[in-house]
């Protein structure tokens, strides 16, 4: 009679930690802010893959979106992201308000919030 509670004890068990392995959310998190760290509103940050002359089934487009008050752009790229893909994506970063504008690159690792923060002068 004890075998089947064990039997059924260690199944539940089981299954309690075997649980299929969620994809977490692939974001990419740019911050600007100018030279005395404080947060830039409205700036337009793009992301685009660096032009290479083999047109490979290139994963990301370039995208663009606009600061918060925060001074942050957020991009979800968690759809571009298949589990067991090894490596993602090296982005260049360009963001520019009015006459100002700064460069960087940001390396995207799946399935993690991937910040970068830039200094707007």
């Amino acid at each position: 009679m004890k075998a089947p509670i064990y039997l059924f004890a260690f199944l539940a068990i089981a299954l309690t930690f075997s649980s299929c392995d969620k994809e977490e959310d692939t974001i990419a998190l740019i911050r600007i802010v100018d030279v005395d760290g404080v947060p830039q509103e409205e700036v337009l940050v793009r992301l685009y893959p660096e032009p290479t002359e083999i047109q490979t089934n290139e994963l990301i487009d370039e995208v663009e979106q606009f600061t918060d008050a925060a001074g942050e752009a957020v991009f979800d790229f968690s759809e571009y992201y298949e589990q067991g893909q090894a490596g993602f994506a090296v982005l260049n970063i360009e963001a520019t308000k009015d006459t100002s504008m700064v460069e960087g690159i940001i390396k995207i690792d799946p399935e993690v919030v991937n910040e970068e923060v830039l200094i707007l002068q």
